[in-house]
């Protein structure tokens, strides 16, 4: 009979025969299972265990001397912690599938000769029964081995199904192998170096344990990484890997856990039908600071397949403007300042993706090569470059399509650990496009290096037209300049060199910013909102072009707004109750409101100061 039945029997057998004293409610615990959601009883068994006291000394005393490194370095508390306070490990279950229990178990040996068998029905039961002898060995053959040693009989191995008492008549000693399985983290604690052919001593041991890198959740630090350096250091005498990179978790955009029955679960594949797997992985990359989870909106992984856009535009740009890779390129021989610029930005791009992967900053190293392709190279190089490259022909014009096509591969090898396949498109068609159909993967290429082409002065020239044009553009959004409105641009005192700069890139300027001349004057002029660019003055009159007083009012009411909402957050956030009773989503979404807010402020404060200056 069911247990809940036989236990309502029961009770009221003991009322009949008067053996019930009292009845009393008692609320407790019931565990039930996640997934069957039934009542889980203890069922005390015989199991295996592991001395997992001494297996951690060594595996602690790795990561203390640094032998094994986290990133980020405060994971190592948490590995600390668990191995200092550790248990005998039970590694025996009660599952149909895994590495069998290398145990063989019969009868007890009472005395020489004096046999107690102990098999109900003969056949091989469900729990191994008390006292049992028992033969713990590598191989099947093994335990044959010292059974018979035992025993000083012949052995046989009963298999499932098969009776034991015919073993017996054939004056045969009957054992059979322990029905659990191990952990499965015992299991995965040998991965490592059980997936190298280990124990044989196979060249992909040599090769490949230790290894370099370790990339897991933080959820398993102690179920997986610190089982591996446990079992790693028992039976290879090394560690299993040097670094152990714990990458963030992917929660939904408001910082709340994925969960089916929250109905916020984004599914990756939906994502990658409307967006491309390129977008995704370049989200999640760049995404994922050290030691912050990743708040995963579909409006950020729109933003990246842009971003892909973006790139493929330019790369058509190149290709409709006969820009191809030239044979023998030397980046360090280029002429034109403009080159020399964009190849400086490209060695310092080079140098900070290089040195952020290294050091398992993969969004910072995203973000590098998110401002380098979209800021530096598609919104700047390529406007920079259309007098040229639309212009007439000669070395200028040869030596920018030259560069043009350079700059472009060196973005397909930095993006390629990013987008991969965006990149690798475009590396085949650079290859055709400069007849060189066979060219080899993107994979297998070479990471750039290019050390020694930077330029200081093609910086300060490009580097000052950059930053002012930009400057420009916003101050004329935050006085809410009309887009199509050209304005003047006033220089004040400008020493020899800007002068020159500012004369030999007039028309770019006036263009790119969207100005009706540059001038030039030893004062500011009146009513005119002042930049310094580099050490330069730069004023855009803006008498007659917007009501100042007016634009003034609106900045102080915006920054009093702002300001408001900052006191409103501070206000929740100063409260301790809700604190401890928000959920985290909530309190993080309001220190994001209240960062948010704070730079609002800080752009429209230097708005206003230009006002006033």
């Amino acid at each position: 009979k069911d247990r809940f039945v036989v236990r309502e029997a029961i009770v009221a057998t003991m009322i009949a025969r008067d053996f019930c004293v009292k009845i009393e409610p008692n609320a407790h615990t019931v565990p039930h299972g996640d997934r069957s959601g039934v009542v889980i009883e203890p069922w005390l068994t015989d199991q295996w265990y592991v001395d997992a006291k001494t297996l951690a000394q060594p595996a602690l005393a790795a990561v203390r001397d640094g032998k094994t490194s986290f990133i980020p370095k405060n994971w190592e508390k948490t590995y600390f912690e668990w191995l200092e306070n550790i248990q005998p490990w039970c590694v025996s279950r009660q599952l149909w599938w895994g590495h069998q229990i290398p145990a063989w178990y019969g009868p007890r040996l009472v005395s020489p000769g004096n046999i107690e068998f102990n098999m109900p029905n003969g056949m091989i039961p469900h729990s191994v029964p008390d006292g049992c002898d028992v033969f713990v060995a590598a191989t099947e053959e093994e335990a044959i081995a010292a059974a018979r040693a035992h025993y000083e009989l012949d052995v046989v191995v009963l298999k499932p199904g098969q009776s034991a008492f015919a073993a017996a008549s054939d004056r045969k000693i009957p054992i059979f192998r322990d029905p659990d399985v191990l952990d499965t983290w015992f299991s995965s604690a040998l991965w490592p170096f059980s997936t190298l052919g280990w124990p044989e001593q196979t060249r992909e041991v040599g090769r490949f344990y230790p290894t370099s890198v370790l990339v897991t959740g933080f959820d398993i630090i102690f179920f997986w990484v610190a089982r591996m350096m446990m079992m790693g250091l028992h039976f290879m005498k090394e560690i299993p890997f040097r670094d152990v990179y714990i990458h963030a978790l992917v929660r939904d955009e408001k910082g709340a856990k994925m969960s089916k029955s929250k109905g916020n679960v984004i599914d990756p594949l939906v994502l990658i039908d409307q967006y491309g797997a390129d977008a995704l992985r370049f989200t999640l990359a760049a995404m994922a600071a050290q030691g912050r989870d990743i708040k995963l909106a579909t409006s950020r992984v729109e933003g990246y397949r842009n971003f892909a856009t973006k790139l493929w535009n330019a790369a058509r740009f190149a290709e409709m403007n006969g820009c191809a890779r030239v044979a023998g390129f030397d980046p360090a021989s280029v002429k034109e300042t403009l080159n020399q610029w964009i190849l400086g930005e490209t060695a310092r791009t080079v140098s900070e993706i290089s040195g952020a992967i290294e050091a398992y900053r993969f969004n910072d190293a995203a973000g590098a090569a998110y401002r380098f392709v979209w800021n530096i190279f598609c919104d700047w190089y390529v406007e920079l470059t259309k007098p040229v490259v639309q212009g007439a022909d000669g070395p200028a014009k040869d030596e920018t399509r030259a560069t043009t096509a350079f700059v472009l591969d060196q973005i397909a090898k930095l993006l390629h650990p990013f987008m991969p396949f965006l990149t690798e498109e475009l590396w085949a068609d650079f290859a055709a496009r400069a007849g060189q159909g066979n060219a080899s993967l993107l994979a297998l290429a070479p990471w750039p290096e290019l050390a020694g082409v930077e330029n200081a002065a093609a910086e300060a020239e490009i580097g000052w037209i950059v930053e002012l044009i930009s400057e420009i553009r916003s101050v004329r959004n935050e006085m809410n300049i009309p887009g199509g409105q050209q304005i003047p641009l006033v220089l004040v005192d400008v020493p020899a060199e800007a002068r020159a700069r500012a004369t030999a890139w007039d028309e770019t300027i006036r263009r790119l910013a969207r100005l009706s001349g540059v001038s030039f004057a030893a004062e500011a002029p009146k009513s005119s909102a002042q930049m310094i660019v580099r050490g330069v003055v730069a004023c855009l009159p803006l008498g007659g072009v917007i009501d100042i007083d007016q634009e003034t009012a609106r900045l102080a009411k915006e920054i009093a707004k702002e300001q408001g909402e900052v006191k409103k957050v501070d206000a929740k956030l100063g409260n301790a109750d809700f604190v401890r009773r928000a959920p985290e989503e909530i309190v993080e979404e309001n220190k994001e409101r209240k960062e948010t807010a704070l730079a609002r402020i800080e752009k429209l404060q230097a708005a206003l100061a230009r006002l006033k200056g």
